[in-house]
């Protein structure tokens, strides 16, 4: 558990962010919002996209739990170790959560790039969610003539 691993590492998750980015330039350059006739196309590509980040979102939650578990089981028994040797328990708590400060810095770098995952699913979440209200308007003004 050394090397923790970064999405921005990850040749597949870098190059599904790039084609959310051009997805999403497409639509801003050329203002496809505006054409019905494109929308739906636009959103079944963002919106397959945007779920491929679950996957990505599940490996990192795999080894966030590993790494809690590793993290857990390090500081029971640095916490056995010193209770063993006579120390209170008071101290025996505060000795092992300090041998696993470093530990803990980690699972937090992991929690962070799952919230980065998040963020990009969030964000191209909203677009989706925009191009479904413009294609329902498109669709009202449609019907009412």
């Amino acid at each position: 558990m050394d090397d923790l691993p970064s999405p921005n590492d990850d040749e597949r998750y870098t190059a599904l962010i790039s084609e959310l980015r051009t997805i999403h330039g497409q639509l801003r350059k050329n203002n496809l919002s505006e054409n019905p006739a494109l929308i739906g196309d636009y959103l079944g590509k963002l919106r397959l996209n945007a779920n491929l980040l679950f996957s990505f979102l599940n490996q990192y939650l795999d080894v966030l739990t590993e790494l809690e578990q590793h993290v857990a089981t390090k500081r029971q028994e640095l916490y056995e170790a010193e209770i063993k040797e006579g120390k209170s328990p008071s101290a025996s708590e505060s000795h092992s959560r300090n041998l696993t400060r470093v530990d803990e810095a980690r699972v937090k770098t992991i929690e962070n790039r799952i919230n980065q995952i998040k963020n990009e699913y969030e964000r191209y979440n909203g677009i989706c969610m925009y191009l479904q209200s413009r294609m329902k308007e498109f669709n009202t003004e449609r019907m009412l003539g």
